[in-house]
């Protein structure tokens, strides 16, 4: 009450009343806007945080285009890795369904089959002295004093000895200082898993050009009759690739460029094989005789000429070639995958074809191939003028 009659004196009195009635509309604004403040601090607030939340999702969207970019631009749409790589992944699979290895990729791995097939089309292999079962069948005191001990199953030069006798009883390994006995021989092929029999021991083969003294890699890459690359490799320490020297040569004996593979330095120094065209020609016909739309083919360039080394379906390593390399020869084994199948629709077998030439049968008598149910081990002949010699390649008539 007293409040009131203060405020109404206040008001009559002169120059006074009107302040009083300004400051309290002011304290009624400044309450509002305090109010307003509040509300548009919090509206603030939100708009950050959606802000934030935005600016979180354009940055993940951001990274994964330029990821798929990237991955793009690392394997183009044709890609010979990619190839390989679903070569690999399939193997297992493969492996599970056909057991007693009727697909002609299964057969690959497989050395002394290999050197049958190859013989067969009169490709020279190396000379085979002793074939064993077992590991303890294994005797090495009628060889000559150089030879090379093998599991026909092996890879990345796994139970693989070039050897040189010391003596009776020890035998040095070429192109390293290590001395085996035929008994730790035998320990080092048991205990690689990777490694199976029957075991072998074969010529040792002599170096067209005095080098290295473990013959040069002439490693031949083909697409079912085209021959995609030449990798040439120098090894000074045996089955030690970090002291390996690599060339890479087209069909045509042209280098390919020092950055032909990234993850590899090039020597321009290791020489060709000689005559080069033919090594291609070699390659040209064993892939045509393989049932795969790719094989690599191993070959020596020896005094007697060129000599096979081994089939490989599935080079290992990285395996990394310059972008139009890969996508070149991805865009090759697509073509010679259908040049295949359109020479199987015109009826070629899909199997891996022998020749004419007579087929050296290496295995002993209780080997699987020698039995009347061979299971996997036919060996399917076709004259070489049918299908070794043309199909559906460029230019050719099936037949002719």
């Amino acid at each position: 009450m007293a409040s009131a009659r203060r405020s109404a004196l206040v008001r009559r009195l002169p120059g006074i009343g009107w302040r009083a009635d300004l400051l309290e509309r002011r304290a009624g604004q400044v309450a509002d806007l305090r109010g307003r403040l509040a509300a548009a601090t919090q509206d603030a607030a939100a708009a950050q945080a959606e802000v934030s939340s935005l600016q979180e999702e354009l940055g993940r969207v951001s990274r994964e285009r330029d990821e798929m970019r990237a991955a793009e631009q690392a394997i183009p749409g044709c890609s010979f890795l990619r190839h390989l790589q679903e070569l690999r992944r399939g193997a297992a699979p493969l492996r599970a369904l056909d057991p007693d290895r009727h697909h002609p990729a299964m057969q690959i791995p497989r050395k002394l089959r290999n050197y049958r097939l190859a013989a067969s089309h009169g490709v020279p292999v190396p000379q085979v002295y002793a074939v064993w079962s077992r590991l303890e069948e294994i005797d090495l005191s009628g060889l000559p004093d150089e030879f090379v001990l093998k599991g026909e199953i092996g890879s990345s030069g796994k139970g693989v000895f070039p050897l040189r006798r010391v003596d009776a009883e020890r035998f040095q390994l070429v192109g390293g200082e290590e001395t085996y006995t035929r008994d730790s021989l035998v320990d080092l092929l048991t205990g690689h898993p990777s490694v199976w029999g029957p075991y072998f021991a074969e010529e040792f083969l002599t170096q067209r050009v005095a080098g290295e003294q473990i013959p040069d890699d002439v490693k031949i890459y083909a697409c079912y009759g085209q021959v995609l690359m030449v990798m040439l490799r120098q090894m000074p320490l045996h089955a030690d690739l970090s002291t390996a020297r690599y060339r890479y040569l087209d069909a045509q004996g042209r280098d390919l460029g020092r950055d032909a593979a990234p993850d590899r330095t090039v020597h321009s120094s290791i020489p060709a094989p000689e005559p080069f065209a033919d090594f291609v020609r070699l390659a040209e016909h064993l892939s045509r005789a393989v049932a795969l739309p790719f094989i690599r083919v191993d070959v020596y360039d020896t005094t007697r000429g060129p000599v096979l080394g081994e089939l490989t379906r599935s080079p290992g390593g990285s395996q990394r070639y310059r972008n139009d390399l890969d996508a070149a020869w991805g865009l090759a084994w697509d073509e010679a995958q259908w040049r295949l199948e359109l020479d199987v629709v015109d009826g070629r077998p899909l199997r891996n074809l022998h020749g004419l030439h007579p087929i050296p049968d290496y295995y002993p008598a209780s080997h699987q191939s020698n039995q009347p149910d061979p299971k996997g081990w036919e060996v399917v002949t076709a004259d070489c003028a049918q299908w070794c010699h043309g199909g559906h390649l460029p230019g050719t008539v099936p037949g002719a």
